[in-house]
């Protein structure tokens, strides 16, 4: 393995399905150096052909159960003792990942609903350096301003995304300046800055080192916390979607593992409306996933709570209502792949609008103790005040305060959050968009919450 530029990588497809490796195709685009490689069968690892490629990674088909998962993974550890195992599964057939882990599987990963993992995971397995102007946003991680310091020599690359034009455009090469106008450029119009993944060491040892000039107190630099904080959270979905059994005491460990995140993430911390401001801002301008819905809703739901003056309890009830309200979404079939809604069937549709309720009910199934709050955010967040929300369509009078908040802050997250072919809204221009179309009647949610908050984060 190496990151020497023009190399191929040969990356091993266990897998009956052609639309398992379509979506991994799919998942890779613009990833040119991985060269997949199909066997449909542990006998065809025994062919001529296996023998004429060296994989470094093997991505393993986990949708036909764990005792097959664990044939296949046996049998490409054998054939390839030197190669990193990865198992995708599904809703369809749940895993027993203890199971897997003995045969030497490294890592299991949800097939939709970790999609984002598994690029970061291939590329820690197999560091890849890719070059030229057409590097993927899935490449890409955004960087915390506050860890950026004028009048020094950067050893990374820096990206600008534009979703417009469909393209990630690179500012700054490893070796120049960064000026204080160019960082102020950033702040100013709220613009997320990016490095490549792979390099994401050499902008680590950066950040310290800015720690270090400025004699800041901190142990870790913004956006290393922020990457560590984002996989301990990958993890406890892990835990949650692992068909193994579980008790009331591993149910009790992943909700404090919740709060350590909401504390990892400083999302009680006391601030100021103009500091609430500036937090908020840094959750925007993101490109959309599972994992970042759940960490910007989590952040969203316990600043605007502080906003609107909720005591810390009902702030840790938002916090925790955002990182577990998506998880349903990994029961979705996988026959729907990474379709956008609206180009859902009825049916599929129907199954869509059942994920609250599948969130609120994978979290039970672990024994995690969710309080009333927590869970009424969870299951009201999709609710509106007409009565058409999902999953309950649920009337105005019999939504709870945790449920309106939720709402809020899921439509504040949609128009804050990167789309393609379209403008990227600021704080205060989203929740004046909500408030002024709450007011026309075209946004159904609550017109006192939204315009308190309204009023609160301006320009």
């Amino acid at each position: 393995m190496s990151k020497n530029p023009g190399q191929t990588l040969d990356v091993l497809v266990m897998s009956p399905r052609g639309s398992f490796l379509e979506l991994l195709k799919d998942v890779l685009k613009g990833y040119y150096i991985y060269i997949l490689h199909q066997k449909k069968t542990v006998e065809e690892l025994f062919d001529d052909s296996s023998a004429q490629i060296s994989p470094v990674v093997a991505i393993i088909d986990g949708q036909d159960g764990t005792a097959k998962t664990v044939e296949i993974a046996q049998t490409t550890k054998m054939t390839y003792p030197d190669c990193s195992l990865i198992v995708l599964h599904s809703a369809e057939s749940p895993l027993n990942f203890e199971d897997l882990k003995k045969q030497g599987v490294k890592t299991v990963l949800h097939i939709q609903y970790d999609r984002e993992f598994i690029t970061d995971t291939i590329l820690e397995m197999a560091p890849i350096e890719i070059v030229g102007e057409d590097i993927p946003i899935t490449a890409l991680m955004p960087v915390d301003l506050r860890d950026i310091e004028p009048g020094l020599d950067i050893n990374f690359d820096i990206y600008v995304h534009l979703p417009a034009n469909h393209r990630s455009v690179v500012l700054r090469r490893a070796g120049d300046l960064l000026d204080e106008r160019q960082i102020q450029k950033f702040k100013n119009l709220k613009q997320q800055m990016y490095i490549k993944k792979t390099q994401k060491d050499e902008f680590f040892a950066f950040a310290r080192r800015v720690l270090s000039l400025r004699n800041s107190p901190l142990p870790m630099a913004m956006t290393e916390k922020f990457h560590r904080a984002k996989a301990e959270v990958q993890k406890i979905m892990n835990q949650l979607l692992n068909s193994a059994a579980t008790d009331y005491a591993e149910g009790k460990l992943i909700y404090e593992k919740c709060q350590g995140l909401v504390a990892e993430f400083d999302l009680l911390v006391d601030r100021s409306t103009e500091e609430l401001h500036e937090e908020i801002s840094r959750y925007t301008n993101n490109t959309r996933s599972y994992y970042h819905d759940s960490i910007c809703l989590a952040a969203y739901g316990a600043f605007f709570a502080q906003l609107l003056g909720w005591d810390k309890d009902k702030r840790l009830a938002a916090a925790l209502s955002g990182f577990f309200h998506n998880i349903g979404l990994a029961q979705m079939p996988t026959s729907i792949g990474n379709r956008p809604v609206e180009e859902y069937t009825s049916n599929e549709r129907a199954e869509y609008e059942r994920y609250p309720e599948r969130s609120v009910n994978l979290v039970k199934a672990k024994k995690v103790p969710l309080s009333q709050d927590i869970s009424d955010g969870i299951l009201q967040h999709r609710e509106n005040s007409l009565g058409t929300g999902f999953p309950k369509k649920v009337l105005a009078e019999d939504l709870t305060p945790a449920g309106k908040l939720m709402a809020i802050a899921f439509q504040f997250m949609e128009l804050t959050s990167l789309l393609e072919g379209r403008k990227t809204l600021t704080p205060s221009e989203a929740l004046l968009y909500l408030r002024d179309n709450v007011i026309s009647g075209e946004t159904p949610l609550d017109l006192v919450m939204i315009s308190q908050l309204a009023k609160k984060i301006r320009a």
